[in-house]
């Protein structure tokens, strides 16, 4: 193999910025150098690999699958050599960033973070993400731990179960059905519905109205975030699907929550990349698993 062929620490970089930021330009920003740089060094590694890492659409890049296999096998390796590069300046390799989103938050999130909290050597941050990244920046390289609401798109992951949540709708206050204890997904066929727009297509098909065995209605409109979504249906717009938990962190004016009969649940789980075993990481899941 030639040198320059092999895979650098630099184009991987490239790339992963790339992906984190859905635009050459933003990259090329986030690392200090040109945007032609960028685009040549993401050349570079699509002719090692021999196919596209990346679609570029009017709307924007994303990753294609290849792309995301790769992007899943790079991030530990760049986060292996962030600590080294750490460790020889004597800076603390120990900066987690923990992301979290929607109904995902609450009091399990409080949970994780005091036990990050426990151990002094982690410098901790939080990162709230909305529906266009529903593995809350674990993929892009963004954060290291999240509390996300499964099912996600991908198998890189490993989780831990934090808490399962009864699914429930919300409506406006004014609906036909918002004064009832309870509702069956049958009695909700034909409906307008508000549904969250995101790039995952497992962790939206699962926020569907067919995910229940709704059938008939129509989506009259697509939201970025829950606090949209609850816009929406505050206005009249359509209804959610949505969780019970809801209520409690998001409760909105104008908005009644109410639970769904049938044994209908979603489960929220702390997540992180399956590759990186960093000890922070490993040490967190294992106090966790202890203590619920």
């Amino acid at each position: 193999m030639g040198k320059s062929s092999r895979v650098t620490v630099s184009a991987l970089r490239a790339f992963a910025a790339v992906a984190r930021t859905g635009s050459f330009t933003a990259a090329a920003e986030t690392l200090g150098v040109s945007q032609p740089s960028v685009s040549t060094a993401v050349a570079r590694l699509e002719s090692r690999g021999g196919q596209p890492l990346l679609r570029r659409e009017q709307a924007g890049i994303t990753l294609t699958s290849h792309g995301r296999r790769v992007l899943e096998r790079a991030l530990p390796a760049l986060a292996a050599l962030d600590e080294v590069e750490a460790a020889l300046s004597g800076a603390d390799p120990s900066d987690l960033t923990l992301g979290f989103m929607g109904e995902a938050a609450g009091t399990r999130t409080s949970t994780v973070i005091n036990v990050l909290r426990e151990q002094p050597e982690i410098r901790l941050a939080l990162r709230r993400f909305d529906f266009d990244d529903p593995t809350c920046g674990l993929l892009t390289g963004d954060s290291d731990l999240a509390v996300i609401w499964p099912p996600v798109s991908t198998d890189a992951l490993e989780t831990l179960p934090l808490a399962t949540d009864r699914r429930a709708i919300a409506l406006p206050v004014a609906h036909p059905l918002a004064a009832r204890h309870d509702l069956h997904p049958d009695e909700l066929h034909g409906l307008a519905w508000v549904t969250p727009r995101s790039p995952d297509p497992e962790w939206a098909h699962f926020r569907a109205p067919a995910a229940i065995g709704v059938t008939g209605g129509h989506v009259a409109a697509e939201s970025s975030a829950l606090e949209e979504t609850l816009e929406l249906v505050a206005a009249g717009v359509g209804i959610a699907l949505v969780s019970m938990s809801t209520d409690q962190h998001y409760a909105r004016s104008g908005v009644v929550i109410v639970p769904l009969r049938g044994g209908h649940h979603c489960t929220t789980v702390l997540a992180w990349r399956r590759q990186d075993t960093r000890p922070p990481i490993t040490k967190t899941a294992k106090h966790l698993r202890a203590s619920l």
